[in-house]
């Protein structure tokens, strides 16, 4: 039977590897991107998250609330500046934020507008940063200084107010 429940889900993206597999080659990219995946992936362990798929250079995780998602989200930030093996090659990720109802497949894969709208956040965001949606901020309770980022048009929903 499927579950609905609140999370907070978390997407991570590999900027710029499109860049990296034209400098690197295709087996010394799909390498560091394969370290990128697995650094983020202990990260979100260490921060009670679970792991719930690798899409080529992405990452999706969910975590029982928005403070273990964001807590996630600053040391995979803090691990990509200063892994001298990402330095070197510049990389960064970007990472996009969203606490609502998501449903739980008795497989392990989680379905909904809150995956969507995490989704969102990480395209529309930028390297080095971590976008969250207001759901995020509030979940927050002002426990971060979140700086507005503006709108963003969310497909099928329109404008959303988002924050870094």
């Amino acid at each position: 039977m499927n579950a609905s429940r609140p999370q907070t889900i978390l997407f991570a993206d590999v900027s710029g590897s499109t860049r990296l597999f034209e400098s690197k080659g295709d087996v010394e990219a799909r390498r560091l991107i394969a370290a990128v995946l697995e650094a983020l992936t202990q990260v979100c362990r260490q921060h009670g998250g679970r792991v719930i798929k690798t899409i080529g250079d992405e990452v999706m995780c969910t975590f029982p609330g928005a403070l273990n998602g964001i807590l996630a989200a600053c040391d995979m930030q803090r691990r990509m500046g200063r892994d001298i093996n990402f330095v070197r090659d510049s990389l960064a990720v970007r990472i996009g934020l969203h606490h609502g109802d998501a449903l739980e497949e008795e497989d392990g894969d989680v379905y909904g507008d809150a995956v969507n709208t995490a989704s969102r956040m990480e395209s529309h965001g930028q390297a080095g940063k971590i976008q969250v949606s207001n759901e995020v901020r509030r979940a927050l309770q002002g426990r971060f200084r979140l700086e507005p980022r503006g709108n963003i048009d969310v497909k099928g929903k329109g404008p959303m107010a988002t924050w870094f």
